[in-house]
């Protein structure tokens, strides 16, 4: 499916966000920055990672999950400060 605008901390998109997203999907946690999702996979729950996306290529340091948890939503365009 495609990414949806927004991801609340659910776990209904939690589980949504697992399966939308694949590698090379840049996203913005409303609170932490931009993350690239990698190739990677946890080993628990089969989803990708995710990295920060101003650093440099490799293994992703924390699953889609636990970014969403983190950070309070995450959004598939980048937000407007005004």
């Amino acid at each position: 499916m495609p990414l949806k605008p927004h991801y609340k901390p659910t776990r209904t998109d939690a589980a949504d966000l697992t399966r939308d997203a694949q590698p090379g999907h840049r996203l913005y946690a409303a609170i932490g920055g931009e993350f690239v999702v990698t190739d990677n996979t946890s080993p628990i729950t089969g989803g990708h990672m995710v990295r920060p996306a101003d650093t440099p290529a490799g293994p992703g340091s924390i699953t889609l999950a636990q970014l969403l948890a983190r950070s309070a939503g995450i959004f598939t365009q980048p937000t407007t400060q005004n």
